[in-house]
């Protein structure tokens, strides 16, 4: 790669990062004036890690994205890792985004599902303030049906 390229790939990542600070720290100075600010706050905290996650991974697949263009024999195994890795990334995306729709669909009012894509680990982290165990029950029905994920792989958190 040349360094021009990768001058700006970090030019890039660095403005993608100063883009991220700015909507995190706006999001968080965010005040809902009719109750205090409290759905504000939560409402942020779920933007804000949204945020976040889709930062990290735009980062991670710009750079696989630069293995799979490496030209050369000498890389297709590289090639070749890197790509099985960016359609794990996909997958875990896909299926962060079918849980969290289909859990807004049963009533929650935000949801934020992180799926690990090298690991069967799912981190469910749900507006509300306390969970029953109808809610955890629910909860783990959908991951398992959706997802093939088994119960003990999963962890469900309340804000």
């Amino acid at each position: 790669m040349s360094k021009g390229k990768k001058i700006a790939l970090i030019v890039s990542m660095v403005a993608v990062l100063v883009v991220a600070a700015v909507l995190n720290v706006t999001l968080l100075a965010t005040k809902d004036k009719n109750n205090g600010g409290n759905d504000s706050v939560q409402t942020s905290f779920f933007q804000t890690s949204r945020l976040d996650r889709q930062t990290t991974r735009d980062y991670e697949i710009a750079e696989l994205n630069q293995i799979l263009a490496m030209e050369g024999d000498e890389y297709a195994e590289a090639r070749k890792n890197a790509l099985a890795k960016k359609q794990k990334i996909v997958d875990a995306m896909e299926t962060e985004l079918l849980l969290e729709t289909l859990l807004k669909a049963q009533g929650y009012t935000d949801v934020l599902v992180t799926v690990n894509a090298n690991s069967d680990n799912v981190s469910v982290i749900v507006d509300k303030d306390e969970l029953g165990r109808e809610d955890t029950v629910r909860i783990y029905n959908i991951i398992a049906t959706q997802a093939s994920i088994s119960h003990d792989y999963v962890r469900i958190l309340s804000v």
